[in-house]
């Protein structure tokens, strides 16, 4: 009710209480007070229910809000999980190419793999354990599927490239050689990949043979030959690798 109307209904019942009794008068202003008392409380309640009417309307808006950015976030994803799995078919077919491509580069990378290790046989016997050690490490990676067959024939071709870059060179190394029968740890001279010469730790040197299809060693008995072989590995540990040297002949004999 208004507050006109409430002053009207409290003089109403004042003037009730004057004409009927002092008992019935405290009844009315006890009424009066308990009436005022529960029109604060119901303008109270009012103005909670507004603020709480205004609270969820807020909620209800950022409720809409969340559910809006959460739609949009849902389709981000579902256009990267569709760009996901284009690429993954994408590489998947593209790895069923490499592949088909690699099955048959694999014959020319087997026919490679044997040409070289029957060179290496063959050619001057320098570090050739090694050398072949190095072959087999890249055949083994090959199989355990650490290199692709393309990626394996790259790394036969710098192989190849390390070969040919051997016969352009000249070096002093040390080296296992097989001497008078046994095998032991030597300085050697290689000129390029066709002389390789050697000296032991007692002072004997001589040079690599090849016999057949087999490499073997001579030691040099005779004292020019001693004289030459020992001013060579003078010049080589002095750096010195141009000039007029004296040899002995070192070269294989031609296969007939």
């Amino acid at each position: 009710m208004s507050r006109t109307r409430l002053l009207l209904t409290l003089s109403l019942l004042l003037l009730l209480a004057g004409t009927a009794g002092p008992a019935f008068a405290d009844d009315v202003i006890q009424l009066g007070r308990r009436l005022a008392q529960l029109r604060g409380e119901v303008e109270a309640l009012s103005t909670e229910l507004s603020r709480e009417e205004v609270e969820h309307r807020d909620q209800m808006r950022s409720f809409a809000r969340q559910k809006a950015e959460l739609e949009a976030e849902l389709k981000r994803e579902q256009l990267r999980l569709q760009r996901i799995k284009h690429e993954t078919e994408q590489k998947k077919a593209a790895t069923t190419a490499q592949k088909d491509q690699s099955d048959k580069l694999q014959p020319l990378f087997q026919s490679s793999v044997e040409a070289l290790r029957s060179h290496i046989r063959s050619a001057l016997p320098f570090r050739a354990s090694e050398r072949l050690a190095e072959l087999d490490r890249i055949v083994e990676q090959h199989k355990t599927g650490l290199l692709t067959t393309e990626r394996a024939l790259a790394r036969l071709w710098s192989f190849v490239e390390d070969e040919i870059r051997l016969t352009k060179e000249s070096s002093l190394q040390r080296q296992t050689l097989v001497v008078d029968g046994t095998e032991q740890l030597v300085d050697v001279v290689r000129i390029g990949m066709v002389m390789l010469f050697f000296k032991t730790g007692d002072g004997a040197v001589g040079h690599a043979v090849k016999q057949g299809d087999t490499w073997t060693t001579r030691t040099f008995t005779t004292p020019e030959e001693r004289k030459q072989v020992l001013r060579l590995f003078d010049n080589f540990k002095k750096q010195i690798r141009v000039g007029y040297f004296e040899i002995p002949n070192a070269l294989p004999e031609p296969t007939r």
